[in-house]
């Protein structure tokens, strides 16, 4: 019969993994701001430049709601896959938690760079929701990452999964959902000026 646990005792079960997985990322915001590695990091930067320029162009004429419901499946979704994939790779391929950390983090660094603080400002309402959602889902993948190199008779992955999977559904896509609600009212703010 499986135990079962509070989402708080699941949380701070994985505690280390969170914590690693944050100084990694905040580790990348740095690099990517000090403009360390910046050429990884421009390709994807003008990338996101580039979107930005022609989602403004494809906008105009359209409503608000229309502008605001189409951000909020698009980033509601985009995030919840992402989230997932960490969850689900960590078995299969432990170090993709850790390339979506680094790459994520290295890239608000480099707009930072660019930008200034202005990028914070703006990720501050919907970051406070999202950044924690990606983190609790990066650290899940690599808990379950570490469960597969575990010893045969020590193993329990699919218990492990459960558990995850559990609060992918409970914690992370709640925090998905503020954080696209968020963000996409902010969008529309920011396209109507």
């Amino acid at each position: 019969m499986e135990e079962k646990i509070s989402m708080q005792e699941y949380l701070h079960s994985i505690r280390f993994y969170i914590l690693f997985i944050s100084v990694l990322f905040i580790g990348s915001i740095a690099l990517g701001y000090m403009g360390f590695l910046s050429e990884i990091f421009s390709e994807p930067l003008e990338w996101i430049q580039q979107l930005s320029e022609n989602i403004q162009d494809f906008t105009h004429g359209y409503p608000s709601w229309i502008i605001f419901l189409a951000f909020f499946i698009v980033l509601f979704l985009n995030n919840s896959f992402t989230c997932f994939l960490d969850i689900i790779s960590g078995p299969l391929i432990g170090i993709f938690p850790m390339f979506s950390a680094f790459i994520n983090g290295g890239l608000l660094g480099g707009f930072a760079k660019e930008e200034g603080l202005k990028v914070f400002l703006a990720i501050v309402p919907h970051g406070i929701f999202e950044i924690p959602a990606f983190l609790f889902s990066a650290a899940i993948g690599l808990r379950l990452g570490r469960e597969i190199l575990k010893r045969k008779g020590e193993r329990h992955l699919k218990k492990e999964l459960r558990k995850g999977l559990r609060v992918f559904l409970h914690l992370i896509l709640p925090l998905l959902l503020i954080a696209a609600l968020i963000e996409s009212v902010l969008i529309v703010i920011a396209l109507s000026f």
